[in-house]
């Protein structure tokens, strides 16, 4: 099957715009963006209620905006908000999918290892 991806917006160029998902090895969850010229930079999803204020990214002095955060196992739709206007999919993270609304939607995968891992490492 032929993957699709979606044709870059005018806005901004595809080059600017690299992401990335992974587990730690402290069962956290990191999300890592690249916008330089991004101002704010947050990621909602279903496991924070598509709340777009509550988990920002911090930037670097390279460009990349980063969180890590504990997640719950599960299956999770996402997408990144930049300067809380523009909506980003992830094509690095485990996957993407067709919004209901249109657009492509992230994909987050998180192993009941993961969150064993994390809650031992807080004992």
């Amino acid at each position: 099957m032929k993957k699709v991806r979606p044709v870059p917006s005018r806005e901004h160029d595809i080059t600017e715009a690299f992401t990335m998902v992974s587990i730690c090895p402290d069962g956290t969850i990191e999300f890592a963006f690249f916008r330089p010229s991004a101002h704010k930079v947050t990621v909602a999803g279903d496991f924070n209620n598509w709340d777009t204020q509550r988990q920002e990214l911090r930037p670097d002095e390279h460009g990349w905006w980063h969180l890590r955060m504990a997640i719950e196992p599960g299956e999770y739709k996402f997408k990144y908000v930049i300067d809380d206007s523009v909506w980003e999919a992830d094509f690095a993270a485990y996957g993407v999918e067709m919004c209901k609304i249109g657009g492509w939607t992230s994909v987050l995968y998180v192993p009941e290892q993961a969150a064993r891992f994390s809650e031992s490492m807080a004992a």
